[in-house]
């Protein structure tokens, strides 16, 4: 089995990459089936300069209520700075929900400055969850930034129907290995593997990606307390994504990363979802970007995007109007450039517009390919 995998790698590895743009194919959405939600859990972590701040929480009609958060778990979501850039997440009550596995976490800066974040590790402590989060500045000096984050944990769900797989990957030298049974999840029941070719440069398997017709919605983020940022680079074959990882020059550089992969929501959870990918020039100039996939055909002609700037985006979701909720946006390709949310807001009495920010390894705003997604 050993041998055969290798020798698949291989093949992978030494084959051209698939672009982003001959990836895309636009299906239907398959018919709703019933399945049992994942632990899923958000947050806007809005005041980066406080020492400690509690996220606004209400009850309503026997349910608990947070502001831009999510929580399971039913206690207060408190966000506690210990320096420049160093955050720590807790999650009230969520610990005692994760008893199937350790999920994962991704974590991005929000707004318009070019700060980027990373995922330094997350863990129950008692009946909580912490989540620690690291954020920087275009030069890798550890800054204050607004972020958002978010966890799911799913090995306790049935999620076949809807398709969700990923992995914390915790060995960046390791030239093939199969990841930790504790921090991964494909819903088709595969096992998921990394392997890595060069420096920052891997082949990920998440299998239940392998039968998909569709170009899906990728999470990635580097797991590191230095200044690294990952994304997915191109689809290489069979449900295998490429992931390169730079430090804050733009050099490849070996990292742990956590990635998730799904094809129709973006938390696993039982409420609407909009996803998009959208295909733009680089580095600046060209045609107008334009929306190349979307979880849902349905309404695709309603998806808009706009250009407002170089590296900045307007995304328009029809029909997800919601006054709190979660988005996050993530680059493709292999360019320097990553991206993050800017802000979402209703607009009219239906829609969502969600604001995407794009920057190359010393700040400067690029154009670039780039999924955005939203959800409450």
């Amino acid at each position: 089995m050993t041998s055969r995998l290798l020798r698949r790698i291989s093949a992978v590895l030494g084959a051209a990459a698939v672009g982003l743009a001959a990836a895309v194919v636009t299906a239907a959405a398959p018919a709703a089936a019933a399945v049992t939600p994942a632990v899923t859990s958000y947050v806007w972590a809005s005041n980066p300069t406080a020492a400690s701040h509690t996220v606004p929480m209400w009850t309503a009609g026997g349910h608990t209520y947070y502001s831009y958060a999510k929580n399971p778990g039913g206690g207060p979501i408190t966000v506690t700075r210990s320096g420049a850039g160093i955050y720590q997440v807790r999650f009230g009550g969520l610990g005692s929900l994760v008893s199937g596995g350790g999920g994962v976490v991704h974590a991005q800066a929000y707004g318009a400055a070019a700060r980027f974040c990373t995922v330094g590790s997350w863990y129950p402590s008692g009946t909580d969850l912490l989540v620690n989060v690291y954020c920087f500045g275009a030069s890798g000096a550890r800054q204050d930034a607004t972020f958002v984050a978010n966890f799911v944990e799913a090995s306790g769900s049935t999620l076949a129907a809807d398709g969700v797989s990923y992995l914390w990957s915790n060995n960046p030298t390791s030239p093939m290995y199969t990841p930790s049974a504790w921090y991964r999840f494909d819903s088709g029941g595969g096992s998921p593997w990394v392997a890595r070719d060069a420096p920052g440069s891997y082949a990920v398997e998440l299998p239940a990606s392998a039968a998909q017709t569709q170009t899906t919605f990728y999470q990635i983020t580097a797991y590191t307390s230095a200044a690294v940022k990952c994304k997915v680079d191109s689809y290489l074959a069979d449900g295998i994504a490429r992931v390169r990882c730079r430090n804050a020059s733009g050099a490849f550089v070996d990292s742990r990363f956590t990635i998730t992969w799904t094809v129709h929501n973006l938390l696993q959870q039982i409420a609407p979802t909009a996803l998009a990918t959208v295909g733009d020039t680089y580095p600046s100039g060209g045609p107008a970007p334009a929306i190349t996939w979307t979880n849902d055909s349905s309404v695709s002609g309603d998806y808009a995007v706009t250009r407002t700037g170089t590296g900045r985006y307007a995304v328009h979701f029809p029909q997800i109007i919601d006054y709190s909720g979660h988005a996050v946006a993530y680059a493709l390709g292999y360019q320097d450039a990553h991206c993050h949310v800017q802000y979402w807001h209703p607009v009219g009495a239906a829609d969502m517009t969600v604001g995407v920010t794009c920057v190359n390894s010393v700040g400067t705003p690029v154009n670039t390919p780039f999924t955005v997604g939203f959800t409450w």
